[in-house]
């Protein structure tokens, strides 16, 4: 899900990977305390040799990840979705991959909650665009439709809403802005809404829960939508902005570069007041990032408001994935490895305290995380120097 270039060609290969005010050292402090215990890594690792690998969707006993190539890696695009079988105990093996011609980049990658359908988002080249897969066989997509968009769809995110199917998809830098498609027949894409984005670099991502989504705006900021959650009378083909909040830039001076986030539905204090935001700084692949994670109160959705941070130094953060029941965050932070992050309590301030346990997957000079997913017991980190990884959690 990045990424911003640098511009100058002698820094082609740099790129954007792409808080608020003192605290109490971490709010109210937790409601148990953190796991003793420390990552671990399973199996995988150094298995998609020949691409920098990009996104990542688990679903089941089959995992799903993308390649990078806006700066090909051996001349390689990142023109291929790998399937990977997992096994009895999870361990990743690369099963089949598919092949998209005329693309740079497969720079997002969800399956339906039911498993039926893979979605992915392509950019660069003449095959740019959305792509939609029956997985009737999960071991072999089959294609079903596509939707070409100039510049192509930066993230593309499944929602179930009103018995119906959608993508809400970034599309980005051409024309930035929120599309929305409607993939209830998989074999006959629409779109049925394009909501225009401001271009200070336009749309990274988007998060969809309960009728809300939330669109990640790089400088403009987050920007939240009802999409049919009924506090604006909003729908899929009509959405309806709730609010919108520029957070702070502490680590990347002069660019607020929202990039992702996560809504926490925190089920042991029965209360949604969380939102997650990842900041996407400049640095250079395999090498160095900045960015930190903002949290962003929004008990009050019409009135969000930042009231805390967590910064890892000489690192930046990426994706995302919520164990909820536990109130761990953990955060795919591109040189830094995969952080895990207490969430318990009351957050506010400085969140350093909170670190629960940090890898490194791949080890010095050999990992860059893109993406996690927390699947059967196990954390699935995608790196993209080092290929998919199975992570024992803390």
């Amino acid at each position: 899900m990045p990424w911003r270039w640098l511009s100058l060609p002698a820094l082609a290969a740099a790129f954007a990977l792409a808080a608020c005010g003192g605290g109490d050292g971490g709010g109210g402090g937790p409601t148990q305390p953190p796991p003793p215990s420390d990552f671990a890594i399973v199996a995988g690792g150094n298995n998609v040799p020949d691409r920098y690998s990009s996104d990542l969707w688990v679903h089941g006993a089959y995992a799903y990840t993308g390649t990078w190539g806006r700066v090909p890696r051996g001349g390689v695009p990142g023109n291929v979705v790998n399937v990977w079988s997992l096994d009895a105990s999870g361990a990743p093996v690369l099963a089949d991959s598919v092949m998209v011609p005329g693309i740079a980049t497969v720079s997002d990658v969800q399956v339906s909650d039911d498993g039926g359908t893979l979605v992915f988002g392509a950019e660069g080249g003449a095959g740019a665009g959305l792509y939609v897969y029956d997985l009737t066989d999960p071991r072999r997509p089959a294609f079903r439709d596509s939707v070409h968009v100039a510049e192509g769809i930066h993230t593309a995110t499944i929602a179930e809403i009103g018995g119906s199917r959608y993508v809400f998809a970034a599309r980005n830098p051409a024309g930035p802005a929120l599309v929305i498609f409607d993939i209830t027949d998989p074999a006959a894409v629409s779109a049925v809404a394009t909501v225009p984005i401001p271009p200070a670099y336009g749309i990274h991502d988007t998060y969809v829960r309960d009728g809300l989504a939330f669109v990640f705006a790089w400088n403009t900021g987050v920007i939240v939508y009802d999409v049919g959650n009924g506090i604006e009378g909003g729908s899929p083909s009509s959405p309806q902005e709730v609010s919108r909040l520029v957070t702070s830039d502490r680590a990347v001076p002069g660019g607020v570069a929202v990039h992702n986030g996560w809504w926490f539905h925190n089920p042991v204090r029965g209360e949604q007041r969380y939102l997650f935001l990842g900041q996407e700084g400049a640095g250079v692949v395999g090498s160095r990032s900045s960015g930190d994670i903002h949290v962003v109160d929004v008990s009050d959705l019409a009135r969000p408001r930042e009231v805390a941070f967590f910064r890892l130094e000489n690192a930046g953060t990426h994706n995302f994935w919520m164990d909820e029941q536990r109130q761990i965050l953990y955060a795919a932070y591109y040189d830094g490895g995969v952080v895990a992050l207490d969430v318990s309590g009351t957050l506010a301030g400085d969140l350093s305290s909170r670190l629960i346990s940090q890898i490194r997957p791949g080890g010095e000079g050999n990992t860059f995380t893109w993406g996690v997913q927390l699947s059967g017991g196990s954390l699935y980190a995608i790196d993209m120097l080092s290929g998919l990884w199975q992570l024992d959690v803390p």
